[in-house]
């Protein structure tokens, strides 16, 4: 995801079903987050929340969304892998975050399904709280990750709300 020249993280919504101490949403004001009026001037789409498989339908609605301008990647950045196997052909890839050694069963259930699996760029965040994980040869992995301090954004990234068309 480093060859593209203007990326945008899209806020779907806030709701998380986690506490996490050093997560990155509690240094922005999210409330404060322009929203989105324009896909078509981004090469690389980032779904991202709170947590954003709490809600699917809020997934299917921002690709339908973002779908009318542009064909760019998207691709969902989340910890909650249950149902995401219905999500995966609308995107073009996925980052799973394993924030701790709970989540390490549920992502190898999901990793083994390859049929919706194919094709999509896959990538595989794992917190040192997680501990070692055997991912798939297909999922690039970035491991022992820590918690960054005032989260600072990419120069080429733009962070911005979604708000559904109506």
């Amino acid at each position: 995801m480093e060859n593209y020249k203007k990326k945008l993280r899209l806020l779907l919504f806030e709701e998380c079903n986690r506490n996490c101490p050093g997560c990155c949403n509690r240094d922005w004001n999210l409330t404060d987050l322009s929203v989105c009026r324009n896909y078509a001037e981004y090469d690389l789409i980032m779904l991202t929340g709170g947590e954003p498989m709490l809600h699917p339908d809020i997934i299917r609605q921002a690709v339908s969304d973002i779908r009318r301008e542009t064909d760019a990647p998207i691709i969902l950045y989340t910890a909650l892998v249950e149902g995401l196997d219905d999500i995966m052909p609308l995107i073009n890839g996925v980052t799973v975050t394993l924030h701790d050694k709970r989540d390490i069963e549920p992502f190898l259930k999901f990793a083994s399904k390859t049929e919706c699996l194919e094709n999509k760029m896959l990538r595989l965040n794992v917190f040192k709280e997680a501990g070692n994980v055997a991912a798939p040869d297909n999922w690039r992995v970035k491991d022992s990750i820590e918690w960054i301090k005032d989260c600072p954004l990419p120069d080429n990234e733009t962070f911005l709300r979604y708000k559904a068309n109506t």
